[in-house]
């Protein structure tokens, strides 16, 4: 990786949001998991029903910025791969030395996972635990040779890190490869050990987005099936978040409309282009209502991503830990570029009323 840091380049993988098919199953097990301090479940209350609001939980490291999260799902998800092959997955970091002290706490609670196995196939040497919640989405715990400053300051009551990397599905890894080097910053990196059809992107900070050659789009996607709001937020510099979005607006399109409304079969949404669109926060709504672009983007494999802006939070400026810049902050700075800051109603139900932005405990 390059010593020049790349025009809006990506730092870290803010948080990472899958589906479930209950709710109360899903933050459970992600405690358990993770270690992680239990949250509240959005959009349960009488109130929530009649804003519309999204039933969702989303549970968040301390100290600096990363989350993970669940939406509810409108239909039944149909079983999983085995522990390891399916797509995609999300992994954490750990320390080599509380692989043991892992192993013990994800069988106390039930959680299905693998023995530990050493690899270099996606870009890191390292060993690797496979697990699973209740819904079969797929994780990792990543305990790196090598682990990259930030990765374990913001660690759990149990020692789990950050998130460590995403593994993704492609069906064509250098078209996948130049969009995200164009609109994400991140080059392909070489290893004679990472393992063949496997595209290994080293993010500024040191974790990975990894795509693996398939023929098929992942099933569990946002732009793929019934399924909804499943995510990666990346993390780019402050000053970088707009000027991102703003050179994606100008190379690819926008969504012809909103998912639901198109009633496309598998197959169409499979051939959908990299495309922005409805990112369904209540921020993002009232993003594309003003300005008819949506923050969310899909590459070309239906995986749905959107940005957060960062703020250093050591003193040589680097991204090693970071404070998330709330949206809200920059869709004031958006309206008044094209003129509608003014405009009645812009940041109602947002700021301290937005349900999904993290509260002090």
């Amino acid at each position: 990786m390059t010593d020049v840091e790349p025009k809006g380049a990506v730092h870290w993988i803010d948080h990472y949001v899958v589906g479930t098919n209950d709710m109360g199953a899903w933050a459970d097990w992600a405690v358990n998991a993770t270690g992680l301090t239990r949250r509240p479940l959005i959009g349960l209350t009488t109130a929530a029903r009649k804003r519309n609001i999204k039933i969702t939980c989303f549970l968040w490291w301390d100290g600096g910025s990363c989350r993970i999260g669940a939406f509810l799902q409108p239909e039944i998800y149909p079983p999983a791969k085995a522990l390891g092959e399916d797509l995609p997955r999300c992994g954490f970091y750990i320390r080599p030395e509380d692989i043991d002290m892992h192993l013990r706490r994800l069988d106390q609670h039930k959680i299905p996972h693998t023995e530990p196995v050493q690899t270099a196939s996606e870009g890191d040497e390292g060993t690797v635990i496979y697990l699973a919640d209740p819904d079969g989405n797929q994780y990792e715990f990543w305990a790196p040779v090598h682990m990259p400053e930030g990765a374990m300051e913001i660690c759990t009551s149990e020692k789990v890190g950050r998130i460590s990397h995403i593994v993704h599905g492609a069906r064509d890894l250098g078209r996948t490869a130049a969009f995200v080097e164009k609109y994400c910053g991140i080059q392909p990196e070489q290893s004679s050990k990472t393992a063949e059809g496997t595209l290994v992107l080293r993010l500024r900070a040191g974790a990975r987005i990894v795509y693996k050659l398939v023929d098929r789009v992942d099933e569990r996607v946002s732009g793929h099936g019934t399924w909804w709001d499943m995510h990666t937020a990346l993390t780019v510099r402050q000053e970088e978040f707009l000027p991102n979005y703003r050179r994606m607006w100008e190379g690819i399109p926008e969504e012809e409309g909103y998912k639901a409304d198109l009633n496309l079969t598998l197959e169409q949404q499979e051939a959908l282009p990299a495309r922005t669109g409805l990112h369904r926060s209540p921020v993002g709504i009232r993003w594309k209502e003003i300005c008819e672009r949506g923050d969310e983007f899909y590459d070309w494999d239906c995986h749905s991503f959107h940005f957060m802006g960062g703020r250093p939070l050591k003193n040589d400026g680097s991204m090693a830990l970071y404070a998330a810049i709330e949206q809200e902050e920059y869709l004031l700075e958006l309206a008044e570029s094209i003129q509608k800051r003014m405009q009645p109603g812009l940041m109602e139900g947002l700021g301290r009323e937005n349900p999904f932005k993290p509260r002090e405990t």
